[in-house]
């Protein structure tokens, strides 16, 4: 039986990060768009957001979600290779390089990274709506800072 792989844990951090970088503004840009706050189409949504918080609006809240979406993608890919792996040995007894996969393999590893999916992406996916709703700009020299969350609609 061979231990636990580390490559794909790697590969879903990668996967999660690059994922973060490149949706993240049309993310935003949609999250603002479903909480109705005075956007009329998806290109007003832009130019408002562009106007009032320059390029840096699109990317308001991306911290979290770049380490937070990172470490999920990490575990949820860790976890299904992992069962994957572990059930195809299980099942084969043999010490073979490689056992073969099965559909069923296939169906309880998928079964089983879905459960850690959801008990870790709920409360981040509740984080980063939360954060990309700050409308207002950040103020320099300790200035307060208002901030808008969304109604208690969007907290699921």
């Amino acid at each position: 039986m061979g231990s636990l792989q580390l490559e794909d844990f790697a590969a879903g951090w990668i996967g999660g990060a690059a994922s973060v970088i490149v949706g993240h503004p049309l993310d935003t840009v949609k999250t603002r768009l479903q909480a109705g706050v005075g956007y009329g189409n998806t290109f007003s949504c832009i130019r408002m957001v562009y106007r009032r918080e320059s390029v840096f609006g699109f990317f308001k809240g991306m911290s979290f979600p770049l380490a937070s979406i990172a470490v999920y993608n990490s575990v949820v890919f860790g976890v299904f290779s992992n069962t994957q792996r572990f059930l195809s040995q299980h099942r084969c007894r043999e010490p073979e390089a490689s056992p073969p996969r099965t559909l069923s393999d296939l169906l309880l590893a998928s079964m089983v990274a879905g459960v850690v999916s959801v008990g870790l992406g709920g409360p981040v996916d509740l984080i980063k709506i939360r954060l990309q709703m700050q409308t207002q700009p950040f103020r320099d020299g300790g200035k307060h800072r208002v901030t808008v969350f969304p109604g208690p609609h969007l907290c699921m």
